[in-house]
C-alpha cells in the first residue's frame, strides 16, 4: 500500500446469486418500512451496473457470498426458482469483473437458520445465536463447508464475513476456526475476517488469533450503512440522493464520517448491503455509492486509495 495515503475500503454484506437474502429473513409480512412490498429476487443486471461502478470508480473492498442463500440452495449447484445459467452467469460475472477489486469470502452458510450439518438440514434458529453455543471445533466445520461450497463455485475466498454478530460472543473460538478452515480447504496460513464494527479513535484491523503458524487478521467496519434507509422511501430525488452522501462526505470533503475517521487517525471502512444499494429496485443506493466515491476522488484523493481486503490483512500482517 502506498505510504503516504491512508486506505479506505468498502465491505459489501449479504451478495448472492438471484437470491434476495434479506426478503428472506425479513419476517412474515416482507414489506419496506414504509408499506411497500419487498422484491423477492435481485436480477443479474443489477450485479451489472454495480460492477460498472466499481471499474468507472476504482473501489475496493470485500464482497460477500452467501453459500446457501436464505437456505434456498447451493451456488455450487442448484437454487430451486432460478435457472442454473442465470446462478452461472452471476458467478462468472463476479469473477470476471469484481476478482480485481475485491476479496471474497462467505457470509456464514445460509444468512438465515442454522445448517445442522449431520443432517443438512436448515434449523429455525438462526445461524449468529447457534454460533455462541460453539467452539473452535464445531465453528471450523461450518466455516469449511461454507468455503468448499465457494471453492466448488469458482470462488476464490479469502476470508469471511459474519452475518449480524455470528462469533462476537465468542470470537477467540471463532477467530482460530477461521484459520484453521482457511488452510484445511485452501492451503493459506493467512486470512481475515469481518465480524463488528468499531468506532473512536485509531480503529484498524489487528491480529486476532495465531495458531500453528496460522494468523488471522480480524477487519473491522468504522462507517455502518446509512444507505439502508432508502430501501424505505419512494425518494429517488437527486436531493435525497446528495443528503444520504453528505453524510458520509460532503462535496467540499470536510465534513461526513469519512473525514471524522481520518481526523482520529481510523481508516475509513465503509459497510453497505446489497439490499441497501438495490433499495428494492429503485437502486437509489447504487446512486448514492457513485456520489460518495466521485466525492472521495475529487477532495480525499490525494489523502486516500481504495484497498482490499487483501490489501488491508497483508498491511495487518506486516505491522501488527
Amino acid at each position: 500500500m502506498n505510504g503516504n495515503k491512508t486506505p479506505i475500503s468498502l465491505i459489501v454484506d449479504d451478495p448472492a446469486p438471484r437470491v434476495f437474502v434479506y426478503y428472506e429473513h425479513a419476517g412474515a409480512d416482507k414489506r419496506t418500512l414504509d408499506g411497500r412490498p419487498l422484491r423477492d429476487n435481485v436480477p443479474n443486471a443489477f450485479l451489472d451496473r454495480f460492477c460498472d461502478l466499481v471499474e468507472r470508480r476504482g473501489i475496493r473492498g470485500k464482497y460477500s457470498v452467501v453459500p446457501i442463500p436464505g437456505g434456498r440452495g447451493r451456488v455450487d449447484g442448484e437454487i430451486p426458482g432460478f435457472p442454473r445459467e442465470e446462478i452461472a452467469a452471476w458467478l462468472e460475472t463476479v469473477n470476471a469483473r469484481l476478482k480485481p477489486f475485491f476479496d471474497f469470502c462467505p457470509e456464514m452458510l445460509t444468512h438465515a437458520g442454522y445448517l445442522d450439518l449431520a443432517t443438512g438440514k436448515m434449523m429455525d434458529e438462526q445461524e449468529n445465536l447457534w454460533s455462541f453455543r460453539q467452539d473452535a471445533e464445531t465453528l471450523t466445520e461450518y466455516r469449511s463447508l461454507a468455503l468448499e461450497i465457494l471453492k466448488n463455485a469458482g470462488i476464490d475466498a479469502t476470508g469471511f464475513t459474519s452475518p449480524w454478530d455470528f462469533g462476537e460472543k465468542n470470537e477467540d473460538a471463532y477467530a482460530r476456526a477461521v484459520g484453521r478452515a482457511m488452510e484445511r480447504v485452501w492451503g493459506r496460513k493467512e486470512s481475515w475476517y469481518f465480524c463488528r464494527s468499531l468506532g473512536g479513535r485509531g480503529a484498524r484491523p489487528w491480529i486476532a488469533a495465531e495458531e500453528d503458524g496460522r494468523r488471522v487478521a480480524a477487519i473491522p467496519g468504522t462507517i455502518g450503512d446509512m444507505i439502508w434507509q432508502a430501501m424505505d422511501t419512494t425518494d429517488t430525488s437527486e436531493e435525497y440522493v446528495d443528503w444520504i452522501a453528505d453524510l458520509y462526505i460532503t462535496e467540499n470533503g470536510k465534513y461526513g464520517e469519512i473525514p471524522k475517521r481520518l481526523a482520529v487517525d481510523s481508516w475509513p471502512i465503509l459497510t453497505v448491503h446489497w439490499q441497501s444499494l438495490f433499495s428494492n429496485g429503485a437502486e437509489t443506493g447504487l446512486r448514492v455509492l457513485d456520489r460518495i466515491a466521485g466525492r472521495v476522488e475529487r477532495a480525499l484523493g490525494d489523502r486516500v486509495e481504495w484497498r482490499s481486503f487483501g490489501d488491508l490483512m497483508r498491511w495487518t500482517m506486516e505491522n501488527r
